[in-house]
């Protein structure tokens, strides 16, 4: 039970991140990019219309996850499923934004896939997804604050597992509504 929805949260976030990345950076590899800016939309419409393909894949993927995690895993959903697909969604849209922030640093799809791999190699350690946050050394507990992942399996298990709902999760959705608005801005500027 711990192990299963550790999964789903990981794959949820690879992908969010994964889709989102190659997308500013397919454009600029291809020399597209350029035609793109010259065209009359706004930067923040270009970066809404890349973002589409990458929430759709990463919310479709989810949905399909939840419903193996559930019905064939048979991983309990203590909680209420309406508030884990709400958050999920909003979860999304944090790490597409780290992705958008990756693609527009990075010159080509290849360099955006390996800083994906390495920054998902960190985000792993950092979250829970293998080791509980609370057994690791109370300095690294703390350094785990810092990455949306973390919070995002806690909200994910609380739901699932202990039926947790939205009052007793505050400090983590506030966390990832802080996480949103700090990459955004970072996106956008870079951009």
């Amino acid at each position: 039970n711990y192990t299963i929805p550790s999964e789903l949260g990981f794959i949820l976030y690879v992908i969010a991140v994964w889709v989102a990345a190659l997308g500013i950076a397919r454009e600029r590899e291809l020399g597209t990019l350029e035609q793109l800016l010259v065209t009359p939309i706004k930067k923040f419409e270009l970066v809404i219309g890349k973002s589409v393909p990458a929430v759709a894949v990463g919310y479709a993927t989810f949905l399909m996850m939840l419903a193996m995690v559930v019905f064939v895993f048979k991983v309990p959903m203590r909680g209420s499923l309406p508030l884990l697909l709400a958050l999920a969604f909003f979860y999304i849209l944090v790490e597409l934004q780290r992705g958008l922030l990756i693609s527009v640093v990075t010159k080509t799809q290849q360099q955006g896939l390996l800083m994906v791999f390495l920054m998902a190699f960190v985000d792993m350690t950092f979250s829970g997804y293998a080791v509980p946050v609370e057994s690791m050394p109370p300095i690294l507990q703390t350094i785990s604050f810092i990455f949306p992942i973390r919070h995002w399996m806690i909200i994910m298990r609380g739901i699932m597992l202990k039926g947790t709902g939205f009052a007793d999760m505050t400090f983590d959705i506030a966390a990832l509504i802080v996480f949103a608005a700090v990459i955004m801005g970072l996106a956008l500027v870079r951009f």
